[in-house]
């Protein structure tokens, strides 16, 4: 059975259900890092990048950041949000589905969607929808 508690608290499979919004984050991340590139090496040229640490770092550094770095803030923090809504979304459009035809599945490392696809045609016609969309972003 599919531990749903795991679905509710949104630890499920960030990487696997949130595919098609972090799609547009690029743009987004590129702006972030050309518009806080001084203050990145200024102050976070030790940070290894990924998992959130440049943000992070800049973040603790937030007083200190110009204008335009403080703006593009609002950006990722605009793509975060959508990111954690369309999960929240896709689990709730997909729960039914997880459950029936997924339950032994581990999170992570895309496991979830890979399920899914494999059930594509069998799904309800919103989670079908989702996973065609994660599909596609995935191959491309």
């Amino acid at each position: 059975m599919l531990n749903t508690s795991l679905l509710k608290n949104g630890s499920v499979a960030a990487i696997s259900l949130s595919f098609a919004v972090l799609t547009s984050a690029p743009v987004a991340s590129q702006g972030f890092l050309e518009a806080c590139e001084k203050e990145i090496v200024e102050y976070c040229s030790a940070v290894e990048p990924g998992n959130g640490r440049l943000v992070s770092c800049l973040y603790a550094h937030e007083t200190k950041v110009s204008d335009k770095c403080g703006d593009s803030f609002d950006d990722i923090a605009d793509v975060i949000d959508n990111m954690f809504f369309t999960i929240g979304s896709a689990l709730a459009i997909c729960a039914v589905d997880l459950e029936q035809y997924c339950a032994g599945t581990q999170f992570g490392q895309g496991r979830l969607i890979s399920c899914l696809a494999k059930a594509e045609g069998d799904l309800q016609p919103e989670c079908g929808k989702i996973v065609t969309e994660l599909s596609k972003g995935l191959a491309d």
